[in-house]
């Protein structure tokens, strides 16, 4: 399915989000910097996972090794510079605690087209989502037909580096039930980077999601979901440049119940349990090795929120209850068998004082079998000039719980440190989010992040662990703009600026400045785009362990531009097909490191792909 201009978007902060206060509001009422990837951008750019879709948004950075995130075990996530990010599927937590560098692996979230739109919260959310999102939410929204009507989509492309696809979508809504159904397999080969190496990476992926539910009326459903997620790959055993050939395998699931319900004009309740289940074999195929990964992990959990509503104020109410384990970890043997439990209760009341005033002030109390029980209470105050323009400051505090593997991680050269503080702080936001006429409307939004007892990576006298490092100092600001210069053109510019200081994981080169610019084209048949992302003075301030710094190994890499153009023309009302070329100037960049001191050709640098193309053909009936 196309995208035409009479059904693009006049104004972006009239778009209707939930995750800034869990409940359904505008954009420019929300309070907060949140940025939305919809499903029509997610058909004309035609993303193949979730990390795809948000690595555009500005102020995300996903450190992906090689072509995707789909054939490394680990590619971290930053929000505004924080590694502590929540990802949840319709409200419901898919972090997994437990892997190196991340919390979750959102290159495993390939199905797209059951996607509606994906909200970027970001900044600290603590009080709402609990402790580990101190940097911000990634929220994923799915699809709920109501048309009445049964519709299919079958999607088959081809790639460069021997790059395949094949996807089935098919939903409906008939008699009460509606559902969602697809399925999806990926193949890609070795790449070329833009140097013209050859770089060890292949990928073999099969994904399933299914949901069906059934209307209860007045406003109730009640909705059961299952995800499923298998693939074997291929990967370079230490950056682009090695011929080493590692193997691996991903097989995750996640199965959800979730029950909404009207009780009465003014009360309304969400009830959700979920489990998620991934197992991770990595360089299995060198048995006994120090980089040989075997790892299970699964995640339980049951979560109720209560709304009230009455005129001029919401008042939010919940808990959520979850446990993450390690079932199993060969390698190990410290983590095997450990888990966390977190329960948290809270509440957060946003009251309008007048027409253009409102405040909220919320609370969040939460037990950690490991850390006790801590509270991160939080205040937000909004002042709505007019319709169009919407001011906003927030303080709110936060405390992040040492993950499983910084805890207990036992082997090659880390040693466990159970004697961890769990990291600490608070974030103070001023934003502002402006409509400045029929065709234009931006945002932007300055973010403080104050922490101690910051966890990373070191050496101490007992050896190489996890250790509480000090203290650091986030400033962030972040900007965007949305153009509609005629009914067929829109544009969109965006820019993060990042100033602080990143020791989670050393290799994550953060840009200073980022741009990111959009040009859009569209007509009743044919539909074109042109983005570009824009990085300036990357950097990191950690050392490697060479002990030489290694922004001064990115100095030639540290600023560069990638610009990606595609086009879909529509054939009949059923048939359409696409284009797209990514990386068009062939630009050598890369999204993460590795700790050798090395750079240019010969290095080891995680390299991401160079110029590459991909043609398909999608079929709706």
């Amino acid at each position: 399915m196309t995208v035409h201009a009479e059904d693009m978007p006049v104004y972006t902060l009239d778009q209707v989000v939930v995750t800034a206060n869990r409940e359904p509001e505008k954009v420019i009422d929300s309070n907060a910097d949140i940025s939305v990837v919809t499903a029509k951008d997610i058909e004309a750019n035609h993303y193949k996972s979730v990390a795809d879709a948000v690595k555009q948004v500005p102020g995300v950075v996903i450190a992906t090794r090689g072509s995707s995130s789909q054939t490394y075990f680990s590619d971290p996530i930053t929000i505004n510079g924080s590694t502590n990010v929540v990802v949840m599927v319709d409200g419901m937590r898919v972090n997994t605690n437990g892997l190196m560098g991340t919390h979750s692996q959102l290159g495993i979230l390939t199905n797209m087209d059951s996607v509606d739109h994906i909200e970027v919260l970001k900044g600290s959310a603590s009080t709402l989502y609990g402790s580990d999102a101190a940097g911000g939410v990634i929220n994923i929204i799915t699809k709920k037909p109501t048309d009445g009507k049964v519709h299919t989509t079958l999607d088959l492309s081809r790639a460069s580096f021997d790059g395949e696809k094949y996807g089935l979508y098919n939903e409906g809504n008939k008699d009460g039930f509606f559902w969602t159904i697809e399925a999806n397999k990926q193949i890609q080969g070795n790449f070329k980077d833009g140097w013209g190496r050859h770089v060890i990476n292949h990928l073999n992926a099969e994904s399933f999601a299914g949901k069906i539910g059934y209307d209860l009326g007045n406003d109730s459903s009640v909705t059961l979901s299952y995800e499923k997620y298998n693939a074997d790959y291929t990967r370079p055993d230490y950056g682009s440049n090695d011929p080493t050939k590692d193997f691996g395998k991903k097989d995750s699931d996640r199965i959800a119940l979730q029950y909404n319900a009207r009780i009465n004009d003014r009360l309304t309740n969400r009830l959700s349990m979920y489990q998620n289940r991934y197992h991770l074999q990595d360089d299995y195929n060198n048995a006994g090795s120090s980089g040989t990964t075997d790892l299970r992990l699964k995640t339980r959990g049951i979560s109720d929120q209560l709304t009230y509503t009455m005129e001029g104020q919401t008042i939010i109410g919940g808990f959520d209850l979850y446990q993450d384990s390690v079932p199993y970890y060969a390698e190990v043997a410290g983590m095997q068998g450990k888990h966390a439990t977190n329960l948290g209760f809270y509440v957060q009341d946003k009251w309008d004082i007048n027409d253009r005033w409102n405040v909220t002030p919320g609370v969040r109390v939460e037990h950690n079998t490991d850390y006790g029980t801590r509270t991160t209470p939080s205040l937000t105050v909004g002042y709505k000039i007019s319709d169009n323009t919407n001011y906003y400051a927030s303080y709110k505090k936060f405390f992040n719980a040492p993950s499983l593997m910084q805890i207990y991680y036992d082997n090659y050269h880390t040693i466990p440190n159970p004697d961890l503080d769990p990291e600490e702080g608070y974030t103070v936001e001023l934003g502002a989010n402006h409509i400045f006429d029929d065709t234009l409307s931006g945002n932007i939004s300055v973010y403080r992040q104050f922490a101690k007892n910051l966890i990373s990576w070191g050496y101490s006298s007992k050896g190489t662990q996890y250790l509480n490092t000090g203290k650091t100092i986030n400033t962030c600001v972040n900007m965007s703009l949305t153009k509609k210069f005629s009914d067929h053109l829109s544009g969109t510019l965006g820019y993060s600026y990042f100033d602080g200081d990143i020791r989670n994981d050393s290799r994550v080169y953060m840009p200073k400045h980022e741009l990111n610019v959009g040009l859009n084209y569209t007509d009743k048949k044919f539909d074109a785009y042109i983005n570009g992302r824009g990085v300036m003075d990357r950097y990191t301030s950690t050392k490697s362990s060479y002990g030489v710094s290694e922004s001064k190994t990115m100095k030639d890499y540290s600023s560069f531009w990638v610009w990606d153009i595609g086009a879909d023309y529509k054939i009949t009302k059923e048939a359409t097909i696409y284009a797209r070329v990514n990386n068009v100037f062939d630009q050598f960049y890369t999204n993460i490191g590795s700790s050798s001191p090395s750079y240019g050709p010969s290095g080891t640098w995680f390299a991401a792909p160079g110029r590459n193309y991909e043609v398909g053909m999608q079929y709706r009936f």
